[in-house]
């Protein structure tokens, strides 16, 4: 009997989809070395990440000019602190100025001196106090203004101290009216120059939203008129000398010739000037305070008495109280152009 042999091998099978395949395989295989894959972002990521930079950059950058605009307001805002100093300063000066140049006449000769080299000194401490302050952009073209209206200032207030205490020494009376005339012109201008930087000042706080307030410098003169050449001689005429009190003018036939009469005397030309009057004591018709009136120029004021048909300059000025008039003798019920 013939013996098998087995062998432990196990059958192997094949498909012929699986040589296709194989085969296949074969094929699709590329020849020679695999190319290399792409690295890096694709083309979106890289534009997107473009459009980022944009905008943050749009961003922060407009960020940064409101930031620094707001930090040009907080220094504009620093300099009217820095700045209402020396404006209160000199405000308070020139209710000094004002308060003796009202009252020349009744105050010694050594106090009007000594008070106005005083407000001389004041004057130019301030305006050096001024100089020195901290100019922010918004307000380079606003400084300049205020140191012109400080430095006019100072100037003003030396030549009509100079010119007053010429009038009072009786030192050359035509040439320090003169001086005092081209006092008050400057103390005039620095006035409307301070009422232009103030403006301007107030408009560019307004402008920045800033809640502050400019300090008002003041007046070292009411009025323009103050230093017209009719007015200043008025002035200088009223303060000369004492009030004529024994009939400088008697012998008047009214109380405009009685006016005339007295300017005359101080060598101001009246042909210029209307008369009107201002009060009449109900009381005694006698007494009258008339007004001396030049075009563009302040008025005079003067009390006149009339006696036996003529009339009499008792007192005269810038301007009249109730306390001067009692003084003169005046009746209580005779209304005073000014108050005080």
């Amino acid at each position: 009997m013939a013996t098998k042999n087995y062998s432990s091998r196990q059958p192997r099978y094949s498909t012929t989809g699986s040589r296709r395949s194989a085969a296949s395989r074969r094929r699709a295989r590329p020849m020679g070395r695999p190319a290399a894959k792409r690295r890096g972002p694709a083309p979106i990521i890289i534009i997107v990440a473009v459009i980022a930079v944009i905008v943050t950059c749009w961003v922060f950058g407009r960020g940064c000019g409101t930031s620094n605009q707001a930090r040009q307001n907080d220094k504009l805002k620093t300099y009217t602190t820095d700045a209402n100093q020396p404006l209160g300063q000199s405000a308070a000066i020139a209710k000094r100025f004002n308060a003796l140049a009202n009252s020349v006449k009744q105050q010694a000769k050594a106090t009007v001196d000594s008070q106005l080299g005083q407000m001389e000194t004041d004057c130019k401490s301030v305006s050096a106090t001024s100089k020195k302050i901290v100019v922010p952009s918004k307000a380079t073209d606003l400084q300049p203004l205020a140191q012109l209206a400080f430095d006019l200032r100072t100037q003003g207030v030396g030549e009509y101290h100079t010119g007053i205490m010429g009038v009072l020494n009786n030192t050359d009376p035509t040439g320090s009216t003169a001086v005092i005339a081209k006092g008050l012109e400057d103390l005039v201008v620095s006035d409307q120059v301070f009422l232009n930087y103030k403006n301007q000042f107030t408009a560019r706080l307004k402008a920045a939203k800033e809640n502050v307030q400019v300090t008002d410098p003041g007046l070292f003169v009411s009025s323009v008129d103050s230093a017209s050449t009719a007015a200043v001689n008025a002035y200088v005429a009223a303060i000369a000398g004492p009030a004529p009190k024994t009939g400088t003018t008697a012998g008047a036939t009214s109380p405009a010739q009685a006016m005339k009469d007295y300017l005359k005397t101080k060598g101001i030309d009246s042909s210029a000037m209307s008369f009107v009057v201002f009060s009449e004591s109900p009381s005694d018709s006698s007494w009258k305070v008339d007004t001396a009136t030049e075009t563009g120029s302040q008025p005079t004021y003067f009390l006149v008495h009339g006696s036996n048909g003529t009339w009499t300059v008792i007192d005269s000025g810038a301007s009249l109280n109730a306390a001067q008039l009692k003084k003169d003798g005046a009746p209580a019920d005779l209304k005073a152009p000014t108050a005080g």
